[in-house]
């Protein structure tokens, strides 16, 4: 039976296939992966995806970031916790991988897009050279993100979440909250929300040091999924949001592109913002479509060249709709 493979890529453990040591300067370019909601260090999707990189580029080393031990306290972390000091801990964590000191590439899923922009803006030590975000919510989110499966952590997010995204206990303790944005309510979201104003540069005080090292990426690629339905609205995975009755806003009708908060107008310019579409719901794509469309171009750097001009993604950009399918279904 034909079954997509669903890749919910999670927290999760160390996988490498380089041997022991810092990896030659020279040699192929590691790669980190951030989870997704809901998934776990030790998901069978997680375990294939690597095999199918290391298949491709046997010397690769790979990480993929855990916050917690167990299988089930790296699930709930994706639900519960404060994103600004799990985010220190990444940082802490990929400093003192010695693979990873010359730089890496990095994908991150769904709300671990925004999570490992979030770790170059605020640390990049050591640096990312491409980040790829897939089905991320970088613009936010107007409605708590729906349970893709039946998940007890997932429902028992979005109960306590109905009880007041901004209040004290929600605020710092559920993670889908810290980048909820209410599109009725900019000012209460900019005086009370933790994480999503400060990392987006909204606040009055523009931090400097937020644009200078996003732009110092080489490629910002971000993937938007076309069926979306359990990220509100699906635009955010480019920057893009809605208004107060629901009408959609690109990056480029914002002032955080007008106004260049995050140097994103300036990467544009220099060919660094990639968009581009995966055809289906949120976090369903082939291993097939994600070695074709993300594994080849840019993790094991065999694109032909960088875009050398802006792009704006409704115009400039021909969406490929690339279906494959698996023997095996992963959840």
């Amino acid at each position: 039976m034909r079954r997509t493979l669903s890749l919910l890529v999670a927290l999760a453990s160390t996988l490498s296939v380089a041997t022991a040591g810092v990896i030659p300067r020279h040699g192929p370019t590691p790669v980190v992966f951030y989870h997704g909601m809901g998934d776990s260090a030790h998901s069978k999707g997680m375990q294939e995806l690597f095999a199918s990189i290391s298949e491709l580029s046997p010397d690769i080393f790979i990480h993929s970031i855990s916050l917690a031990e167990s299988e089930s306290d790296d699930q709930r972390a994706g639900f519960f916790g404060n994103v600004n000091q799990q985010i220190e801990t990444v940082c802490n964590q990929l400093r003192d991988i010695p693979e990873l000191q010359h730089g890496f590439n990095a994908v991150g899923f769904s709300q671990g897009g925004q999570f490992l922009r979030a770790y170059v803006q605020r640390c990049n030590n050591p640096p990312i050279k491409t980040l790829v975000t897939v089905g991320s919510q970088h613009g936010g989110v107007s409605d708590i993100p729906g349970c893709i499966k039946d998940d007890a952590s997932c429902r028992l997010m979005r109960s306590i979440a109905r009880a007041g995204v901004y209040s004290g206990y929600v605020r710092d303790h559920v993670i889908q909250a810290q980048y909820y944005k209410d599109p009725k309510n900019l000012e209460t979201y900019l005086a009370k929300s933790i994480f999503l104003p400060d990392i987006n540069n909204e606040l009055d005080i523009k931090n400097a040091t937020y644009a200078r090292n996003l732009a110092d990426l080489e490629r910002l690629v971000m993937f938007m999924f076309t069926e979306d339905v359990t990220v509100k609205p699906k635009e955010t995975a480019w920057f893009g949001f809605e208004d107060e009755e629901g009408n959609p806003i690109s990056l480029f009708e914002q002032d955080l592109y007008k106004e260049d908060w995050l140097g994103l107008k300036r990467m544009n310019k220099r060919g660094k913002l990639i968009f581009d579409t995966l055809e289906g719901e949120h976090m369903q794509i082939s291993l097939e479509d994600f070695t074709e469309k993300i594994t080849l171009p840019y993790l094991l750097d065999l694109d032909i060249a960088p875009r050398t001009g802006p792009c704006h993604p409704l115009k400039d950009q021909t969406e490929e709709v690339l279906e494959f399918t698996l023997d095996q279904e992963v959840l």
